[in-house]
Order: structure tokens, then sequence, then C-alpha cells
């Protein structure tokens, strides 16, 4: 059997390890999220940029459903003999063209704010990478100072157990 000395300084060392094995263990989970954070940062920005885009057609096509809209009242009013530069018929043109410029307005708002709910997503995924960075290092730093402080202990109860 072993002396109890001997023993204290076994228990100091596995616990020692241990701390080190679970810092670094600490340290690994917080740089996979440090990349899953990365990761999902990129996809939002990538969101953001599909969005953008979404909302160009969205607007392009309205554009366009206002072209026919237009032919349409054009058509209609020459048919039944309506002159199309004054009066109502020119009325009516420059109010589809301000509603649709409205429309269009409203397209591009809801379309930025889209990409504004993006982009702070992406912000915050990207400070909650660097906060799990900054957690990695800490997790190696503590685990440090609790393998120091485990092997100080048991140095100081090795050499009070050696002298008594």
């Amino acid at each position: 059997m072993c002396e109890p000395a001997t023993l204290a300084i076994a228990a100091a060392a596995v616990t020692a390890a241990g701390q080190g094995y679970a810092a670094l263990q600490s340290a690994a989970a917080s740089r996979y999220e440090a990349r899953v954070a990365d990761q999902n940062a990129r996809l939002e920005n990538e969101a953001a940029f599909r969005e953008t885009e979404n909302t160009k057609t969205a607007a392009l096509a309205h554009y366009r459903r206002v072209a026919q809209l237009k032919g349409e009242q054009r058509v209609a009013q020459a048919a039944n003999g309506v002159s199309l530069d004054f009066g109502s018929a020119a009325d009516v043109a420059a109010d589809t063209d301000m509603l649709a410029r409205e429309d269009v307005q409203r397209i591009y708002d809801t379309g930025a704010e889209n990409v504004r709910g993006f982009d702070i997503s992406a912000s915050n995924y990207r400070s909650s990478a660097k906060a799990s960075r900054f957690a990695a290092k800490g997790a190696i730093v503590k685990g440090a100072f609790d393998m120091a402080s485990t092997a100080l202990g048991g140095a100081q109860q090795y050499s009070k157990m050696k002298a008594a």
C-alpha cells in the first residue's frame, strides 16, 4: 500500500490532468460554436444578397404589370374614342404612374427592411463567434490556473505529510 504522501501527489496529478482535459474540451466546444456562428453569418449575408436580388426582380415584375395595365387602359380609351393626351384619360395615366411609383417604393422599402434584418442577424452571429473564441482562450487560461492551483495544493499537502 502506498504511503499517504504519495497518494496525495497522485491525487493532485490526476485532478490536474482532469482539469487540463476539461479545459481542452471546453475550448474545443467554444471553437466549434465560433465556427457555427461564422457559418450562420455567411448564410445570413447570402440571404441578404438574395433578398436584394428578389426585391429588384419584384420591382421589375411590377413595372411590367403596370406597363401592361397602362396598355390596356390606352386600348380601352382609344376604342371608346377618348383622347389620351388630356382630361380624364391623362388623369388616369398620371394616377396609374403615381400608384405604380408608390407600390415600387413599398417593394423596395420592404426589401430593404428584410435585408436589414439579415444584416443584423449576421452581425449578431459574428459577435457570437468572437465571444466564443474569447471563451475558448479563457477556458485554456482557466484550465492552466486550475491545474497550477491543484499542483500547488498537492505540493502543500505533500509537504505537510512529510513534515509530520
